[in-house]
């Protein structure tokens, strides 16, 4: 399994943001465009070429090779499934993950407001006694590490929106994080037709991208016990990685 990141500039040239979207399918360059955002484009352009990039890197095939396609429920995948990967992308970051089996990725940048709101409505009990009960000056942050670790989990077995974030909890467990479903919800989520494993089976990692980014990864390791996740995440340039491209 390997994670990259890529930060992005406060400003871009209209010119290399043109430049650099021809490296895109035409209907993907239909659908950045219709974002209103400039941000939100860049976020959505880079997110698709870093990924395609690193997944050429890392299968060593060309670029041009590496399509698109998207599941049931809008989680793009390799054409031709030969690795699993997840894009995710706020404020100034975008990161990318791949794996050989099922893979989420999620990271939020750290914002102050009414975390309670929002954590009634999507935390378990259990997690929202956690963050009630956690010191008041920390609540902030470890709302946002929660929330990408369950996000992450999600994310991994291509949900959306079926899966209501409040059936499930994600808790810190003997210095490990697990993945916890009463089982009257785990029998509801088999009926929808998603590919879930054994909630043994999956492991989760939190990392930090400098202060106020949490990213958590999650996947699905079967049924095997000892799995090791990368220690740092790559983090490659702008102009790197349109050099590389620009060299194809």
């Amino acid at each position: 399994m390997k994670i990259i990141a890529l930060k992005l500039p406060i400003d871009l040239n209209e010119n290399t943001y043109e430049e650099m979207l021809n490296f895109c399918p035409r209907q993907r360059q239909l659908s950045i465009h219709k974002l209103q955002k400039i941000k939100d484009k860049y976020r959505s352009l880079f997110g698709e070429l870093l990924a395609k990039w690193f997944i050429s890197d890392s299968l060593k095939d060309p670029f041009q090779n590496i399509q698109f396609v998207l599941g049931e429920n809008g989680k793009p995948h390799l054409a031709g499934g030969r690795i699993h990967f997840n894009i995710s992308h706020s404020g100034d970051w975008v990161v990318v993950g791949i794996h050989n089996d099922s893979i989420g990725v999620d990271i939020e940048e750290v914002k102050d407001f009414n975390i309670y709101e929002i954590a009634k409505s999507t935390f378990s009990s259990e997690e929202l006694m956690y963050l009630i009960k956690s010191p008041k000056a920390n609540q902030i942050e470890i709302f946002f590490k929660m929330w990408t670790l369950k996000e992450s989990w999600l994310k991994s077995i291509g949900s959306g929106f079926l899966v209501p974030p409040n059936t499930f909890s994600i808790l810190n467990r003997r210095n490990r994080y697990s993945l916890e479903i009463p089982t009257e919800e785990f029998s509801k989520l088999k009926t929808l037709g998603l590919k879930i494993g054994n909630t043994s089976n999956y492991r989760f990692k939190l990392y930090h991208l400098g202060p106020g980014y949490p990213i958590s990864v999650c996947i699905n390791n079967g049924n095997e016990n000892h799995f090791e996740f990368p220690d740092n995440i790559d983090i490659i340039e702008l102009n790197s990685l349109m050099n590389e491209l620009k060299a194809l």
